[in-house]
């Protein structure tokens, strides 16, 4: 009987030690897939930062070396240009004004299709929910030829219509299915308290969306920043030309400036990652509540 329970206790604590080792080598393994991972992501940007300070010849013999001289000349040369500046102030205006618009607008649309009835709203839901499948590239021509028609192209406010619109799917999508598991009680209450809708939904229901307002927002700033189809076809003249657009002058005939061309993405970058780094909180968090509600 004896012999019996030492077996049955030796089996166990084998069965314990093969399964602490197999959960060993599955944590090593995906720690191993998720470093590797994080390198693929953080190197190109390591890769440019290091060849935007490397001389153009040394860059021309090894695209991968580090540089045996650092240079900044790369940089001194893009901050002596005025049309840098120029670039960064049309980009800052046409993004933070569109994600403005767009995220106002998504809220109020989002907040009625989330809490309201009525005959035709899934057409009309459908119908923004389409403007995720249609392709920009798709509607370059008929929209240039609209503008055209109306004199709006070079325009400062040439680019804010078809940021707005096009951006206006993803956020009413977002900000659609968090209001849904927002309980319908908390505008009960503020209606018994005697606030109108537009006071409640200042007051009561934005509040507790900003968690999916800054991402709505965050993406849209983004998808906005790096635009460049709509602003290579409405636009032509030098002033107005946007990050995007001022990174082609680093582009010649026969030739491209590498180093210069890095420094620039480096530089234009900057306010991304400032961006994501302010937001990264209410990101998550939007992402997070809105999948365990939903």
């Amino acid at each position: 009987m004896i012999d019996v329970q030492q077996r049955s206790a030796q089996l166990e604590t084998t069965r314990i030690k093969r399964e602490y080792f197999f959960s060993r080598v599955m944590s090593a393994a995906m720690n191993g897939f998720l470093i590797l991972f994080a390198i693929t992501a953080i190197f190109p940007l390591v890769w440019l930062a290091y060849n935007s300070v490397k001389p153009g010849p040394e860059f021309a013999r090894d695209i991968f070396s580090l540089p045996s001289r650092v240079t900044f000349e790369n940089y001194e040369s893009i901050f002596s240009d005025p049309g840098v500046y120029q670039a960064f102030f049309n980009s800052l205006f046409a993004a933070i004004i569109a994600t403005t618009v767009t995220v106002i607008l998504s809220f109020v649309i989002a907040y009625f299709l989330a809490r309201y009835r009525f005959r035709g709203r899934n057409l009309l839901y459908a119908f923004f929910l389409f403007g995720l499948l249609v392709p920009i590239h798709g509607l370059l021509v008929p929209i240039f030829v609209q503008f055209k028609e109306v004199g709006l192209l070079n325009n400062r406010f040439t680019l804010l219509a078809p940021y707005t619109a096009f951006g206006m799917s993803t956020s009413i999508f977002l900000i659609e299915s968090y209001i849904r598991s927002i309980p319908t009680e908390m505008e009960e209450a503020a209606f018994i308290d005697g606030a109108n809708t537009p006071t409640m939904l200042a007051f009561v229901i934005f509040p507790m969306c900003r968690p999916i307002i800054a991402t709505a927002a965050v993406l849209g700033f983004l998808g906005n920043w790096n635009e460049f189809p709509f602003a290579l076809i409405l636009l032509s003249s030098e002033e107005l030309k946007t990050i995007p657009l001022w990174l082609n002058t680093f582009k010649g005939q026969y030739t491209v400036n590498y180093t210069g061309l890095m420094a620039a993405m480096i530089i234009v970058s900057l306010p991304v990652i400032l961006v994501y780094l302010i937001f990264r909180e209410k990101i998550i968090e939007g992402f997070i509540s809105g999948s365990v509600k939903a």
